[in-house]
């Protein structure tokens, strides 16, 4: 009996989700000729037909607008690395820890690469041992070049100020504990230096009397 019931209020409901081509009702539906019926479904697939072409049209717009402002990004990402001197690239060098992998802790290969002002990148950290396993994350060096943020999306994401990178200085351990975020970094330490470039200051050499 139960089983019945179900079926019949699946019927029911099944029939009330039902749609007529061009909006009509099932009365309007049902008082037409097999040939109106006919027509009507035509009509109804050549709007469909429109409407999945602007659905296209509209799709590809947005990717070509996307890829121009990828290629204006790049364009002026390496104008900045070509006009770039001492203090405006800094080498970043990322390892130890975990990182989210998979969506698990999982212990990576080291990444160094270098930032310019301004410049925001997605690094791919690999699992060490396994190199079909990675995962992406934002980084970025602020403006002035004063500022590196790791995992910038997260909400409590790794923010390291310009001290000591003339050197070099080694931060860490650092941690993300936003379950969200793209890292959920664990232990991870972060070098940062300031890049050898024209203006690179001169080492003093102290010379013995």
């Amino acid at each position: 009996m139960k089983h019945l019931v179900c079926v019949a209020l699946l019927t029911a409901l099944l029939a009330g989700c039902q749609s007529y081509p061009m909006g009509l009702s099932e009365a309007q539906w049902n008082t037409l000729s097999p040939e109106q019926q006919a027509d009507y479904t035509r009509q109804q697939a050549q709007v469909n037909e429109r409407r999945r072409q602007q659905q296209e049209a509209a799709e590809q717009h947005r990717k070509s607008e996307e890829a121009a402002r990828a290629a204006e990004e790049r364009q002026r990402i390496q104008h900045l690395y070509a006009r770039a001197r001492y203090g405006d690239v800094v080498t970043v060098t990322i390892q130890g820890g975990l990182v989210a992998i998979d969506g698990k802790h999982r212990p990576y290969e080291p990444v160094r690469f270098d930032l310019v002002r301004g410049e925001r990148k997605e690094i791919e950290f690999v699992q060490q041992g396994r190199s079909t396993s990675r995962n992406q994350i934002d980084v970025r060096l602020s403006d002035d070049g004063n500022t590196f943020y790791f995992d910038e999306s997260a909400r409590d994401r790794i923010s390291l100020i310009s001290t000591g990178w003339e050197q070099g200085k080694t931060h860490g351990p650092l941690d993300i504990r936003d379950g969200n975020s793209r890292s959920v970094a664990s232990a991870i330490t972060i070098n940062l230096k300031f890049k050898e470039l024209p203006g690179t200051p001169r080492r003093q050499e102290i010379r013995k009397p």
